[in-house]
């Protein structure tokens, strides 16, 4: 049965609870006591959610991943330092292109699309070149859902002295994340993954000295984390109209976080990954990637040579009423599947099923 209105099966921004939903209709100030007490609670939520110590600050940022990314990026390193950005895929690829952006030196180490970064590389490049004051690199790589190895990357970091910069966007409520353990300079989070809620505010959870020593780094207004930090941390509130309906999405969001518990939560996308994956290789296409390494956000399957392409595919998945996003590839010519949001196995199932139609139908005869 075809789902009315579209369903999400993407990676983000994902289907999202009647309860956060509703959360979202009614107009408000940032500026008002509720809403205050609101954002100290989710930072507060967000802090616990990955284990971060009192030597860390959780910032909100209004706004998407990438822009957290990018202030992050102007606030941390020191002018003149290189940056060592570690990819295997397309969201790697855009913390380089990023950098490229705003004239910040770094250098790209690649690695395999479909296999996590070795860490044996990224410790033989940071012995050799003593200009590398941080390495930046995805946690899950949302292109392919693949899982990067933080604890090893970090370990490599903490032991050679340089900052370590964790894109945790496709990572958190899904994977536990242990910053006081890892002891990263800074993990970007986003609203609209793992944490179920709308897509509009991401979060930079930082180590309070270093944001200290990179104070006047950014060569930015809006887009100074320090300067966000402060004005957070002495107003309770943003230094320009955030979106409030949003904020009210992400509280409610991290309320049903809490009340279903990181366990939960990451068990019940694993039985939605695990409903997909079933329903595309028994129709002929199986996961390109698999558990320890596949993290259950996607399904990612290779489209046949014959068959549609990625922007095809989405656009049948869309008239069977399934919304699918056919860019950001890791490997080209392949479909992601997405399992996270509020979705439950028997939702994944049927939108596998609807996937292995697509995918099995017959390529379209040319006109004439």
């Amino acid at each position: 049965m075809t789902p009315s209105p579209s369903l999400l099966v993407t990676p983000g921004p994902v289907a999202t609870s009647p309860a956060v939903r509703a959360a979202m209709t009614a107009d408000r100030s940032a500026a008002e006591p509720g809403m205050i007490a609101a954002l100290r609670q989710m930072q507060t939520r967000i802090g616990a959610l990955v284990r971060a110590d009192a030597a860390y600050a959780v910032i909100p940022v209004p706004g998407s991943a990438t822009q957290a990314n990018e202030m992050v990026l102007r606030a941390l390193p020191p002018p003149g330092a290189t940056v060592l950005i570690v990819t295997n895929g397309a969201y790697g690829d855009w913390l380089a292109s990023l950098c490229v952006a705003m004239g910040r030196g770094h250098r790209v180490l690649r690695s395999a699309p479909l296999e996590p970064i070795p860490p044996e590389r990224v410790a033989t490049v940071l012995e050799a070149d003593t200009a590398i004051s941080h390495v930046a690199f995805v946690h899950v790589e949302t292109s392919s859902g693949l899982l990067n190895p933080l604890p090893e990357i970090a370990a490599i970091c903490r032991r050679l002295g340089r900052g370590l910069i964790v894109d945790a966007v496709a990572a958190a409520g899904i994977v536990p994340l242990d910053v006081a353990h890892a002891r990263p300079e800074a993990v970007v989070l986003s609203s609209n993954k793992g944490l179920q809620g709308p897509p509009g505010l991401a979060w930079v959870v930082t180590e309070r000295a270093a944001l200290e020593r990179g104070r006047g780094f950014a060569a930015s207004s809006s887009l100074d984390l320090f300067d966000q930090h402060q004005h957070v941390e002495r107003t309770g509130t943003f230094r320009f109209t955030p979106p409030t309906q949003v904020l009210c999405g992400v509280a409610a969001a991290l309320e049903e976080l809490e009340a279903e518990g990181l366990s939960a939560r990451s068990a019940r996308y694993r039985e939605n990954w695990e409903a997909a994956a079933a329903v595309l290789t028994a129709a002929g296409f199986p996961p390109l990637l698999r558990p320890p390494h596949a993290t259950p956000i996607v399904v990612t399957v290779a489209l046949p040579e014959d068959g549609p392409s990625p922007a095809g595919v989405t656009d049948a998945m869309a008239h069977r009423g399934y919304v699918l996003v056919p860019g950001r590839l890791a490997v080209p010519r392949t479909v992601r599947l997405g399992c996270i949001g509020a979705l439950t196995p028997a939702d994944t199932a049927r939108a596998a099923e609807a996937l292995a139609e697509v995918l099995g139908a017959d390529p379209p005869t040319a006109a004439g």
